[in-house]
């Protein structure tokens, strides 16, 4: 019952604000006002967050004030009515656009911000295309670079840490698949390239032990030719992890594989000694 009065009482306010006396003057000034009259309208939308009104007039006002003081305002609030309308690629494109025009105001670098997360708040989740996500990444690096002091430079690593974490899934993710597939020589790329690029991933115990389990598997199906290298490579990826993470939940499955990998190797070693 509450739930329902709540509501009820939240659609009788906004009934009540657009058919006000007010409300009627600045719709209909957004329609045939003066420029005055619209810019009053479109901040009076702004403020009261009908933010589809409010853009729809800024982008009407841009031209009479392009060139003027009063273009810088209106620009600003032009890209936070796209990001609060959840426009957020188009938001980005005018927070940009507002630091190419305006390199040196005090408000560029705030907007400089905002180009970074509107891509974030764009980017997909892991398994789909991670293009905004490196977008924002990239944006947001530069942000730091150019203003390190900057108030929002900590939120600003926060969002590449968290981002970068969703890169190494989407690799870990491919490299797994490969291993579960039975890919094993792109299983162990896919997980050295994963490990080189995001070494501080929470991904990176499971994928240095998965990467010594392909070797493995991949020295184990190789040719008599190149079983002896993998078989050393696989040792070398399982003293890495044994280094790494001593105390792994994977330390008694990796070991029994290093054991046999150590077996099959010396067996291989013995009989090129006697060749």
């Amino acid at each position: 019952m509450n739930k329902w009065f709540f509501i009820l009482s939240l659609l009788a306010l906004l009934v009540g604000t657009a058919c006000s006396p007010e409300y009627r003057q600045y719709s209909q000034w957004s329609r045939k006002g003066s420029i005055s009259e619209k810019d009053s309208a479109a901040f009076y939308f702004y403020e009261r967050g009908d933010y589809e009104k409010a853009a729809l007039l800024f982008e009407d006002l841009r031209g009479a004030y392009r060139g003027t003081d009063r273009a810088r305002k209106l620009q600003y609030h032009y890209a936070y009515a796209k990001y609060n309308f959840g426009l957020y690629v188009v938001a980005a494109y005018y927070f940009e656009e507002y630091t190419r025009l305006y390199p040196n105001d005090a408000l560029a670098p705030e907007c400089y911000f905002m180009v970074g997360y509107c891509y974030y708040l764009e980017a997909a989740p892991y398994y789909l295309d991670q293009t905004f996500t490196n977008k924002a990444i990239t944006q947001m690096q530069l942000f730091i670079n150019n203003y390190p002091t900057h108030d929002k430079v900590e939120e600003a690593n926060k969002v590449i840490t968290e981002l970068r974490e969703r890169l190494a899934q989407k690799e870990f993710e491919t490299a797994n698949l490969y291993y579960k597939i039975e890919n094993f020589k792109a299983a162990v790329t896919s997980f050295e390239v994963m490990l080189q690029e995001y070494p501080d991933s929470r991904y990176r115990e499971e994928a240095m032990y998965l990467l010594f389990r392909s070797a493995v598997s991949l020295a184990d199906v190789s040719t008599e030719r190149r079983k002896r290298n993998r078989y050393l490579d696989a040792v070398e990826y399982y003293e890495r992890f044994v280094d790494a993470f001593p105390g792994s939940v994977f330390l008694k499955d990796a070991e029994a594989a290093y054991v046999k990998a150590k077996r099959n190797l010396g067996r291989i070693l013995a009989g090129q000694a006697d060749s």
